[in-house]
């Protein structure tokens, strides 16, 4: 029996939040069969989209940077936890969530409904702690750089993504506790995964806990980086407008007192050098004010960068952490019916999708990315190649051989 029936049932325990889950009538077979295709079909592409991306977009990231060593810096560094990160967690949910559409009962027992939920926290926890280290560094490389240089080291880099899987791992446990594997039904038994409502307080608590973890400090300090980093690059560009801005070449001397003929004639004769010379002066003052230009250019697009991942991660975590705070709390009601299993469904694509805009935003806007995934393509199809090669080699040999007439007798 699907949530949306349990309403029509019902109406007034739903409402009021009074329905206790553990004993309705559960009939399985019919939870089984009964799909609403223009539900299921929309959201059911949408995980195949975000597992296929995931995998292809962050399997790339992590062999580039682990077979390429041009590509080995400190920002490709991050990423490639962050890669492994966003790897973990569509391996380990999407393709869970995706049978959670096709079934309303857990039967894959307790310890993978406790497993899935941790690694899934693993894996959020070690994004964003990722993604704030890394707007840390550049603010140090760009607004601190003599610090930046026995700071922000390879070694250091190494050490700080370690550290913050340990953190990951250790931060995201008390969800073992929380998440149960509840059985409900009376006549039909099924099983829940579910945050246990017999411990309303520690619910509260956890959730609370969830979303200053994962979204309140990570905004506070990417927030105040990023916004410095805006700043510093904002001021450099109006310097190299206020550098290059004006016609050097061609500045005019004012004088209140009129020029003498022996002034005139002085001006006269040296007007072939100053000629020579302005000339020199303005393809030098056009050159740099090209790359000054070209500067700008990279700058804007720089900060039209950052300001894309802090809005991008707010708008793909925020809106499930704030329901979960609000379901916790009696605001929402803990059952998926009506309006709330569209919704709960899209805030769950979304921080899955988070994972698929990662590789997008850091990887395929970089132009060393874009060529080493060339290259790594290239190799993968050159390698295909020289298998198939060999393996008619092979089959050309074993049918010479066997096609070629034996001794006579």
């Amino acid at each position: 029996m699907e949530f949306d029936q349990l309403a029509e049932i019902y109406p007034d325990s739903i409402e009021n939040s009074t329905f206790n889950i553990f004993s309705y009538d559960y009939d399985l077979e019919a939870s089984l069969s009964t799909f609403d295709l223009y539900d299921l079909i929309p959201t059911a592409l949408v995980y195949g989209i975000t597992l296929i991306t995931g995998l292809i977009g962050n399997g790339l990231i992590i062999y580039t940077v682990s077979h390429f060593r041009r590509m080995r810096t400190l920002s490709n560094v991050f990423l490639a936890s962050l890669a492994s990160a966003d790897l973990l967690l569509i391996i380990v949910c999407v393709p869970v969530k995706f049978g959670q559409l096709f079934s309303f009962s857990w039967e894959i027992g307790p310890i993978p409904c406790k497993f899935v939920h941790y690694m899934q926290n693993v894996s959020a926890i070690c994004s964003v702690y990722t993604l704030t280290a890394m707007s840390i560094e550049r603010y140090y490389a760009i607004l601190h750089p003599v610090k930046s240089r026995y700071m922000c080291t390879m070694s250091h880099t190494r050490m700080i993504i370690v550290l913050t899987w340990i953190f990951s791992l250790i931060s995201a446990s008390p969800i073992i506790h929380l998440q149960v594997h509840i059985e409900v039904g009376e006549r039909y038994k099924a099983f829940w995964c579910y945050k246990d409502p017999s411990q309303p307080i520690i619910w509260k608590l956890y959730e609370c806990y969830m979303l200053t973890l994962i979204l309140v400090i990570p905004c506070i300090v990417m927030g105040f980086t990023y916004s410095c980093i805006c700043k510093k690059l904002w001021i450099v560009v109006q310097k190299r407008a206020t550098m290059f801005g004006h016609d050097n070449g061609n500045i005019e001397l004012k004088n209140s007192k009129p020029m003498s003929d022996d002034r005139k004639m002085l001006r006269s004769e040296n007007s072939f050098s100053t000629k020579q010379h302005s000339m020199k002066n303005s393809s030098i003052q056009e050159m740099y004010s090209n790359k000054a230009d070209d500067d700008t250019a990279v700058v804007k697009q720089v900060i039209k960068m950052l300001v894309a991942v802090v809005i991008l991660f707010i708008l793909c975590w925020s809106p499930i952490l704030i329901i979960n705070v609000l379901t916790a709390f009696g605001k929402l009601h803990q059952l998926n019916y009506g309006f709330l299993k569209p919704l709960r469904t899209a805030a769950h694509l979304l921080s899955y999708l988070n994972s698929c805009i990662n590789p997008l935003v850091y990887g395929f806007m970089s132009k060393n990315f874009r060529a080493s995934f060339k290259a790594a393509l290239q190799k993968c199809l050159a390698c295909r190649s020289k298998g198939n090669q060999r393996s008619n080699s092979l089959s050309c040999r074993i049918s010479t051989t066997v096609l070629t007439p034996g001794p006579t007798i």
